[in-house]
């Protein structure tokens, strides 16, 4: 019969955090790696807020929040601003075009001239432009009363993105 040497035996040695990552950084290497291919992107993907200039104050930061943030009659659905995006979106199909260094997009925000007609009714008149290098602008443009929250598209463009807000469900 053979005898065990008890002393050949190694003494077990508590276990360590980093033969814990040892054993498995193959495993979290391949986390990371899936995250920086597929979340990363998604993540820094920038959209038409990521464009526009947020420095506006008083008067006309109410005037262009209200253009903003319609939501139509009812105050439920999607916003102007998110139209706005999606008809971006359709026309540059398949393009990054928010990525793009020549793409440029403003809101503009003016009181109304005492001479204009719309001076009666509305208190500013706000612009939406987006510009890209290789194509013309899209412009659209709303009268807006600061006091009783009306809004009034300028043209045929504002007047569908409006209409669309206005029925969507």
């Amino acid at each position: 019969m053979v005898k065990k040497n008890s002393e050949s035996k190694k003494p077990q040695e508590p276990k360590s955090f980093a033969a814990f990552l040892k054993k498995r950084a193959p495993i979290y290497l391949g986390l990371l790696g899936l995250f920086f291919v597929f979340a990363y992107p998604a993540i820094t993907e920038k959209n038409l807020d990521s464009l526009l200039d947020d420095s506006f104050e008083g008067d006309e930061r109410i005037a262009l929040d209200m253009v903003k943030f319609y939501t139509g009659p009812n105050d439920t659905g999607i916003s102007m601003i998110e139209v706005i995006e999606e008809k971006i979106n359709e026309k540059f199909e398949g393009i990054k075009i928010f990525d793009d260094e020549s793409t440029s997009a403003e809101f503009i925000v003016e009181p109304i001239p005492p001479f204009l007609e719309a001076n009666d009714e509305f208190t500013h008149q706000v612009v939406f432009t987006f510009n890209t290098e290789s194509n013309q602008p899209l412009v659209y443009s709303w009268f807006v009363n600061i006091q009783n929250g009306e809004i009034s598209p300028n043209d045929v463009d504002s007047k569908n993105i409006q209409q669309t807000v206005d029925y969507f469900d």
